[in-house]
This record gives structure tokens, sequence and C-alpha cells, in this order.
């Protein structure tokens, strides 16, 4: 007998399959956590500055925080406990190598990453011999990416843009801190958070939790299993944020020798996030993401939390593939799931209204000839990046590639 596990959160459902003697039919899984599952069912909001907030009815939602993580299959076989075994995962119809290839000692193996809305085909070997294998399909919209040592990962695909068009998956992920100090600051060696230097007060508030985030051997095989080839850091000083100055060879998380050719940028936000129309890094932050996409690069964005910083270059890339206002909102709290236990709640009226007001003061304030409020927002990003900032405009020819490189096909 040939098992295939599917578990939720924290295993709360075991399904099992037999596939011996009679085809069985494929079974389908479902890649969100149930709590996700529960808020994507409740719908979209109004717009940014809705007064609802799901994740603050407690009554609905008392499993709030630590909720960042997708759900997860996990597939066993007839084995020996100390003998090594290789799992592979190739997503059907795909070219190219598997998605997942892994060395296991034991007989269980848990999957995860995975891409909904596909169709998968494992095997598990020992030496040449097949002792199990089987196909299933995914399921769900979002996206969650489990990464040990980081918190509130999730690719932006899957969401709905431009006329009825989906956002594709695998090419942009917005996460929590994927390295645990600031590269770049402390270049006296310092002590990372234990930096007491004036020049660096700063920095420290930027660090984090160097124990929490650094990423371990198994997170970066995890991050070159999932694909990324570039990581934009949206932490810094109020002072700094150009490209000539800030770009450095390859990334301290994702690691040369582990990701070869690995890009990797800062570039400050902050200031933007206080002076959206006197600022243009944001601007910045997004052409270095559509020139490392050309490259073929998927691009994973973070600052500290994945929250504020995150969220606005989340927001105005999903404006401008033309994601609605109360779906960019949903993106946004999904925040609120974060496991860094910061307790906040990252509602549909914060996303308008927080700290930063980045959108209350930006870009959606400024005026453009479209009356249609589905296709006004869009063209507010667009305007915003292509021609807002004289000296930092993003061509419309590079505006006009990423969208359709973004977009999946019209039905």
């Amino acid at each position: 007998m040939k098992r295939l596990f599917f578990s939720l959160a924290a295993c709360l459902t075991v399904i099992v399959w037999t596939v011996a003697g009679a085809a069985a039919q494929v079974p389908v899984y479902n890649l969100e956590n149930e709590v996700v599952q529960r808020f994507m069912a409740k719908g979209p909001y109004a717009g940014f500055g809705s007064d609802d907030s799901y994740f603050a009815d407690n009554a609905v939602f008392p499993q709030k925080y630590a909720q960042d993580k997708p759900a997860t299959i996990v597939i066993d076989w007839k084995g020996k406990a100390g003998k090594t075994y290789t799992v592979t995962v190739t997503e059907e119809g795909a070219a190219g190598e598997p998605v997942i290839r892994k060395k296991v000692q034991g007989t269980s193996y848990e999957i995860k990453n995975l891409i909904p809305q596909r169709r998968y085909a494992y095997k598990v070997r020992k030496g040449r011999k097949t002792v199990a294998s089987g196909v299933f399909r995914t399921t769900g919209q979002v996206r969650m990416i489990a990464i040990e040592n980081s918190c509130n990962a999730r690719d932006i695909g899957g969401w709905t843009g431009l006329d009825g068009r989906k956002i594709r998956y695998g090419w942009l992920y917005r996460t929590g801190s994927i390295d645990g100090a600031y590269a770049g600051l402390c270049s006296d060696n310092c002590g990372g958070s234990r930096c007491t230097s004036p020049v660096h007060a700063e920095a420290q508030s930027q660090i984090g939790d160097p124990a929490m985030h650094t990423l371990s051997e198994e997170s970066l095989d995890e991050l070159a299993q999932i694909g990324i080839a570039a990581d934009l850091d949206l932490r810094g000083m109020t002072d700094e944020g150009r490209w000539g100055n800030q770009c450095l060879s390859h990334s301290r998380s994702l690691g040369v020798t582990k990701i070869p050719g690995a890009d990797f940028c800062q570039i400050m936000t902050d200031e933007a996030l206080h002076n959206p129309l006197k600022d243009a890094a944001v601007v910045r932050d997004v052409a270095w993401i559509i020139q490392e996409l050309k490259k073929g690069r998927p691009v994973a964005f973070h600052c500290r939390s994945g929250a504020d910083r995150t969220g606005a270059v989340a927001m105005i890339i999903e404006a401008l593939l033309g994601v609605s206002a109360g779906d960019i909102a949903r993106d946004y709290e999904l925040t609120s799931l974060s496991s860094e236990g910061k307790g906040q709640t990252r509602s549909a009226k914060s996303a308008l209204t927080s700290s930063y007001g980045f959108f209350a003061r930006g870009f959606t304030t400024l005026d453009v000839p479209e009356t249609d409020p589905a296709r006004r927002l869009q063209k507010q990003s667009y305007y915003y990046l292509s021609s807002y900032f004289e000296d930092e405009r993003i061509s419309p020819a590079d505006l006009d590639w990423f969208i359709d490189f973004m977009l999946e096909p019209a039905a």
C-alpha cells in the first residue's frame, strides 16, 4: 500500500489513498491552510479604506497569528528508517528538472511550497528501484511559502488582474526578513544587534532578531528549490537607497555558493513611505524588480516584517496589474497571520491609513483621466511609475512588458 497524507496547519487531517490494484481517482489538495481558506471564503473588501477587518473578529478567527505557512502534503512508503531514498516531485506538463529532488533518510517526506492549480507526480526511489509513486492535484489561491527562520512569506500570484487575467505564480514573492542582519550598515563589524554606535542607531531598528531570521542551510536549499534568484531588501537608512552603492553581486541571504548568479539589492523605501509624492524609492524598487524579471530571475522583496514597506511595493505592483482595491486590501491583511508574533491586525483600513500613509498621501491621490473605478487605480499606478517622477520614471515599454509577462493569457 502506498499512502499519501495531507496536512492542514498542523496535520489536522489525514487522507489515505490506496493505489494498488484498481485505478484510483487523482486526489486534490488545497494548499491554503484552514485559516486562510476561511478568510478567502469571506470575499473581498469594498476597498482600501473599508472598516471591515476579518481577522479582528476573534470569534471567527481565534487562531489568527502564526498561520502564515501553507498546508503540506506528506508521502510515506514501505522501507527501512536508516536507509536513504531519493524523492522527486515533477509538475506534469512542465519541461525541465523536477521541482523537488531530495535525499531522504527514513520512510516519509513532507512536500511543501508547491503551486496551486497544478498537477504533480512524485516518485520515491532506492537506487534504481521505485518504491512509491503517485499523482495529485493542488488547489486554492493563496500560495504561502514555508521558509525556516522567516515569516509572512507568500507568492503574489493567483490574484485576478486586468481583463480577468490571473497573476502568474512563481515570479514575485513578498516576505518578512530572510536575513538576520542589515548588509551594508555595520561595515565595521560592530556586532550586529549589539551595535551601540550612534551612527548605527537606526540600523538596529531594522536588524530584527538574527537568531530568528538568519537562514539555515536547509532554508537556503528551500529558496533555491523555490527558484528565488534575486533579493530586494527594503530596509535602510533614510538617506540611502540608490542602486549605485546598495546593489551587491549576491545576497547574503541567498548565498552565492547556493544560488550561483543570484542578484541582490537594497533600495530604501522608508522615506518614500512617509513622503510618497516627494521620494521615488518605490519607483526604483519596481524598476529593479522589472530588471531582474527580464533576466529570468524570480524576485523576493522584503523588509523586516513584510508589512508596510513590503506592503507598499506589493500594493503598487498589484494595482499596476489591475487587482481590485478590495483584493489588494485582502492581500495586505494576510500579514495579520505572521508568525513573527507582533500581535497586529493589518486591516483593510490600515492599508490606507497606516502610520506611513503611503496610499492616503501617495499615488491614489493622483488625477488621471479615468472614471471606471476598476481601471482608475491601475492607471494611477501606471502614471506614478512612468510619469510622476521625471528623473526616475520607468519607461511605458517596460511597464507594458511587465504587465503582459506577469498576467496569464486570457482564458
